[in-house]
Formats: structure tokens, sequence, C-alpha cells
């Protein structure tokens, strides 16, 4: 083509030559005075034709939403929009002039015409005849952007706010009174060119003889230049037809053209990528070579397309490759047509949208079971929309409600089911219309809502709304009957208990009281009898005098724990917080527990450091602790054994422990061992005396406290009882240490 075209142009040159002397003056001043008129003119023309055109799509893009319109107003606004930026680009003199060429081109101008009209514009922008031209130019441009800028906002306006048509007729008038200006702005352009272009006829005419000896140079340099602008034209014909195979093949579609046939003629490399094949393997072939479907509903619609020489935009079908996966793809494509008209084939892009059917299958899926999950579920629910439209339920909310099928429906205002209800008195004697009014002005505030309703049936119904995030609300509906029900049975069984409990404990402390009133003079006599305070008594009687003293004083301690915990569930003790010395404590206890301790053969070792901190606590009750956790260590430890008490001291609390090395205890008992009255050795014959209420009492006392006891225990290897007491805490909020710091 290079080689060609230089021929020519050689030979133009010459003829031009040979008959120069003849045709000089005439062809010259025809040759500028048409180009100029026929430039300018079919330009204007152009400008003025895709205005219109423009401004037409815009009307109906207005009023239908339609994208076609849109994309059509794109397309026609684009000649006059593109030859606006080619005089910008002419203006401005440190830009190149053939920088313009392509903008002018896409005015609608001629491409041999561009750089004709380029030099001339920029030659004579300036001058006196021309200016005004240009400036109506800049004007027009000026009302086309803001055309433009209107387009802009009516698309902002349908994709945003589609029910706002005053917004878009307000648009519009505005789009028509800029229309109205640009037309008188093209008709004075339209005077004042001709104005131009007689001026230029004239002015060159009058040239006609200093321009006849400079021609022969002039056609020279015109050739070389024209020569120049054919290899820039075809250089950037080629890095065009480069730019185009590099974005095909970079790109995440594939471009594909067919013959007239329908053959493939030309598939980007990227097909290879999706479809896994060789492109030549491709190329000769129909669509319908690699895959038959033409029954299915898509293919017939397909097919009429192609038949009729349609564009077609969207088509999806699917391939199972060679590997054996399913994969879907997506063509768009438009015919093409030769010069003279004839179909030539279609030519267009596809994608590879697998991905997104896999997508869109599995919502679907999950759709349905989720569906499945709402018709099946036991709670009635009901969706709103923001318009308090119903746009969802299943059937367990009509069967709470008792609604017709046949009268509710998706769709259903929210204000119909009220209206519904309040009819048929489930709201009582209530004036409909206005009940159904605050409802529904209820309803509309969109706010979280849970109440209780018991239906004219019996049915007892929690209604509990919750709102959408945008806009409307899900509710609710839970048959709670039975629940409510059993509450108020469990209710009336509380009272039963508690009442019964309170009989207990009222019947436990008149007859401790009554049982230690004798109780205390037995003892008392008994301790007559044993010192011999009237006179001796025989070795047997001084022996049975201990028995009765020490046997009564073990019923009375039962008793006096028996009153402490009936005191305990009826909140009648009151606890004395004092600092305890934890070592003094344990030394009292110790002398109090000495004879007992040495009766059982008992060592009694008493770790706790004279400095360890107080404990805050009352001290009666602690000491009742501590007699009642070393009498049962006494008690369930073997002669020559021992029992050690020690301080423990765990961050935020801290205490005593209070360890033997016994019988022990399964894991398994040491939560019964708490319960008041267990008996966990009744399978020895009751080896080991007491009531059972020592540790429970310990428990009580604890808790008063706020503390804990814990018991850590192996059978045959010994028991371990660890009390704690919260620390005091200081001004900033923290425990107090062992040690008195933080």
């Amino acid at each position: 083509m290079p080689n060609s075209t230089s021929r020519a142009l050689a030979t133009f040159i010459g003829a031009m030559l040979g008959i120069l002397a003849i045709l000089v003056a005439a062809s010259l001043g025809g040759i500028a005075s048409v180009n100029v008129i026929r430039g300018y003119a079919s330009g204007g023309t152009y400008y003025a034709k895709g205005h219109l055109s423009a401004v037409a799509a815009l009307r109906r893009y207005a009023a239908t939403g339609s994208p076609e319109d849109l994309y059509r107003y794109r397309e026609d606004i684009y000649a006059p929009y593109s030859d606006g930026v080619a005089r910008e680009l002419l203006e401005q003199t440190d830009i190149p002039i053939d920088n313009s060429y392509p903008f002018l081109v896409g005015g609608k101008n001629h491409p041999e015409d561009a750089p004709g009209i380029a030099i001339l514009f920029r030659i004579f922008r300036t001058t006196p005849f021309f200016a005004p031209t240009v400036s109506v130019w800049r004007e027009a441009d000026r009302e086309v952007r803001r055309i433009d800028e209107l387009a802009d906002a009516l698309q902002r306006s349908w994709a945003t706010r589609p029910g706002d048509s005053a917004t878009r007729a307000r648009l519009l008038s505005e789009i028509e009174a800029t229309d109205a200006r640009l037309l008188a702005l093209e008709d004075r352009f339209a005077w004042q060119l001709g104005q131009a272009a007689r001026y230029i006829t004239r002015l060159l005419y009058a040239g006609l003889a200093g321009l006849a000896g400079l021609l022969v140079v002039l056609v020279l340099v015109l050739g070389y230049r024209t020569q120049r602008r054919l290899n820039l034209a075809e250089r950037t014909i080629r890095e065009r037809e480069e730019r185009f195979r590099d974005v095909a093949d970079m790109a995440a579609d594939w471009i594909w053209e067919t013959d007239a046939d329908l053959r493939f003629t030309y598939l980007s490399d990227r097909v290879e990528g999706v479809v896994g094949l060789p492109k030549e393997s491709l190329l000769g072939k129909t669509r319908f070579d690699l895959v038959q479907k033409e029954g299915d509903a898509s293919w017939r619609q397909h097919l009429d397309d192609l038949t009729a020489r349609r564009p077609f935009r969207g088509f999806q079908y699917s391939l199972r490759l060679r590997s054996g996966k399913r994969r879907h793809f997506r063509l768009n494509g438009k015919p093409v047509f030769d010069a003279d008209g004839r179909f030539a084939g279609y030519r267009g892009t596809g994608s590879d949208v697998t991905d997104e059917v896999e997508a869109q299958r599995a919502i679907a899926d999950n759709s349905a079971l989720l569906q499945t999950v709402f018709e099946n579920m036991t709670q009635g629910i009901s969706v709103a929309g923001p318009d308090l439209k119903m746009v969802a339920f299943n059937e367990r909310f009509l069967e709470l409600l008792d609604f017709p099928k046949q009268r509710f429906g998706i769709g259903t205002p929210f204000e119909d089911f009220i209206r519904y209800n309040a009819e048929r008195g489930d709201y009582g004697e209530v004036d409909v219309d206005a009940y159904v009014a605050g409802a529904v002005a209820a309803a509309r505030r969109f706010e979280p809502h849970l109440v209780e309703r018991t239906r004219p049936n019996g049915t007892v119904l929690e209604i509990r709304g919750q709102p959408l995030p945008g806009g409307g609300f899900v509710t609710t509906y839970t048959d709670i009957t039975e629940l409510r029900r059993a509450t108020r049975e469990l209710q009336a069984a509380k009272v039963t208990a508690e009442a019964a409990n309170h009989a207990k404990s009222a019947f436990l402390a008149n007859m401790s009281h009554e049982l230690r009133t004798p109780l205390n003079a037995v003892i008392g006599f008994a301790d007559l009898m044993a010192e011999e305070k009237f006179g001796p008594l025989g070795d047997r009687y001084a022996t049975y005098a201990r028995d009765i003293r020490q046997s009564g004083q073990h019923l009375l301690a039962v008793i006096n724990d028996i009153l402490d915990i009936t005191r305990i569930e009826a909140g009648r003790i009151e606890l004395s917080i004092t600092p305890i010395p934890p070592a003094g404590v344990v030394d009292g206890c110790f002398r109090m527990m000495r004879q007992r301790a040495v009766e059982a053969g008992i060592t009694l070792r008493n770790e706790v450091p004279a400095d360890a901190p107080p404990l805050h606590a009352d001290v009666q009750r602690v000491r009742q602790i501590i007699l009642n956790l070393v009498g049962n260590a006494i008690k369930f430890s073997p002669a020559g054994g021992s029992v050690e008490v020690r301080y423990v001291d765990t961050g935020n609390s801290h205490g005593l422990s209070v360890a033997d090395h016994g019988i022990g205890m399964p894991a398994g008992q040491i939560d019964d061992a708490f319960q008041p009255f267990a008996q966990l050795h009744a399978g020895f014959g009751r080896k080991y005396e007491g009531a059972g209420l020592g540790l429970p009492l310990v428990r009580r006392f604890m808790e008063l406290h706020g503390g804990s006891v814990t018991i850590a225990s192996d059978v045959d290897a010994g028991t371990t009882a660890t009390i704690l007491f919260p620390k005091p805490v200081d001004t900033s909020g923290r425990a107090v240490s062992a040690a008195g710091g933080d």
C-alpha cells in the first residue's frame, strides 16, 4: 500500500505540472472556494444534524428512560461535540495541527477535507471576516456541552429517582431552551460562513496572479506534505491495528467475526484460554457446528435474529469442554454490511459467564431452601415493605390469625389486615377507622415492638416486630398459649412451695425452741452430777452423767444448726463485718476443739502466718465455719492423723483451707455433701455421727459473705475444704494484696 500510494502521488504531481500553465488561475480559485464552502458547509450541516438528532433522542429518553435512546443520543451528540474539540485544539497553536484531524472526522467531516479545514481555520481564525464565525462556534460549543450536562442529569434522575418526573420535565425544558439557542447560533453560523466564503473567494481571485508563480512550489510542497500525511495515516492505521490486537488479546472478553455464511473468520487469542481449543480448530466453523441446541427457545430466537440480520445482545448458551466441565458464554453481535449494502457477516464479543450463572443458580437454590424453611416454621412470619404492603408471609401466619387465603395475598396493604381484625372484634369494641389509622401510623414509624395479644378464641400470641434496613418490617407471631398456661401453673406451684417452706421453717424454729429449753436443763443437771456438786457418785454413775452431758451438747449443737438454717432461709441473720486476724481465730477454734482432737488421736496444726492479712467477715460466723470444717476433719480422720489449716490468697480473694488425711469421698458425692441432712456414709452403719448440717451451714454463711467454699477430695487420700472471702477494695477499685499493696 505505501508504494502504490507513492506512485499515484508522483503521477498526480506530474500531470499537475503539465497542465499548470493552462489551469492555474481557474483551478486554484475554484478548488479553494469549493473546498472552503463545501468543507465548512458540510461540517456545519452535520453539526446541526447531530445536535437535532441528539435532542430528539433526549426527548425520547426523558419520556421513556430507555437505554437505547440514551445510547442514540451519545452517538448523535458526538459529531458536534467532536467538532468543537477539534476547534479547541486548532486554537492552541502549540498543539500539532494533525491532532485535530480525528476530531474533525468525528464531526462528520470527510477525512480528506480535515487537513484543509484545519489549515484554513488556524490561518483565518483571527481574521475580521472569520472571527465572528469562530465566536459563534464557541457559543454553540458551550450550548452543546450544556445539553450534554443536562443529558447526564437526566441519566442520574432515571438511575436514582425513576419516579421523579418533575425533575425530568424541568431538565427537558432546559434542553428545549438550549436547543432553541443552539438553532439560532447555527443560523448565524450559516450566514456568517457564507459571508466568510464569499470574502475568501474574492480574496483568492484577487491574489491569483501572485499565486500563479508559486503554484509549482505549492504543488510540490503539497505533495510532500500529502505524502507525510499518508505515511502518518498508514502508521496510525498500523498502530491502531496493533492496539486493537493487543486489547483483544488482553481483554476478559474475546472478539469474533464471521463471514456471510456465519463461519468464524477471526477469533482473538482470548478464546483459546476460555474454550481450551486452539482457535485454528474453530475458524471456518459455525457456532451451530459446536453446539447443537436449535430446539431451545433461546436458540430459535437467536436463529431468527441471524436470519433477519438483526444485532443481538446477551445471547447465552453453554458448552461442555474436553475437560468435562460445562462453561456458560454470553455473546453480543451486530451485522456487518459492505459498501454496497450486502451482508458480509457478523462481528461481536463473547464473555465467559460461568461464575455468574453458577452464582445465580446457587442463589435460586438458597432461595428455594429458605422458602421451604419459611413455610415449615412453627412461627407465623410476615414481611411488609416500605409502602406497608405485604411482600411475604407463610401459611402459619394465616393459620394463627385466621386470615382467609382467598382474601389476603402478596401485595395486600398492611391496613387491610388490621381492618379485618378490627371489624371481626379481635381488638374488642373499638372505633374501627380510628384504630386502623392509629395502627398504620405506628407501623410507619418502623420501630421495634413486642406485644402479647390474646385472640377471642383464647390463643395467646407473642407478636415481635423488627424494622428492616431498607424500610418496612418483619413480624413474627408465636403461639405461647401453652407456655402461658405452664407459667401460671408454675407460679401457683411456686406459691404453694414457698408456703410449705415457710411452714417448715416455722415448725423447725418452734420445735427447736421447745427442745432447747428442757435440753438445757438436762445438760445443766448432768454437769452438776458429773462434777459431784452434791456429793460423790459411783464411777458408773459419773460415767453416765458425762455421757448424758456429751449427748445433750451434741443434740443442742444440732438444734442450733437447725435454727441457723431456718434463720438464714427466713433472711433473719445479719452479719457484723470486722477485720479478723486469721491466725488468731484459728488458734481460738483449736483451743475449743483440742480435747476432742486428743480423744480422737488427731494432731491440729495451725500453719496460718501470724502476719496474714485480716479477713473482713463476721467473727462469730467465721468461728462457726472453722469449727464445722475442723470438726468434720477430725471426725473422718483415723487416729494418728493430723488436720492442717493454711492461709490461701488467690488475688481477688483470700481465706483458709482445712486439710485432713482421712477417708475422703468420691468426686460425685461432693455436691451431695452440701445438701442439708445428707448422710454420705450411711452405708457404714452410721459409723460417723452428725445430722448432715455442717457443710450446708458453711456454704450458707460463705454465700452471706459474698464468698465461696469448695471441696477437693479423693477416697482414702483425705479432703481439703477451702473458704474464700472477697478482699477489701481500695479507692482505685483494686483488690488489696496479701502484702497490703496492689
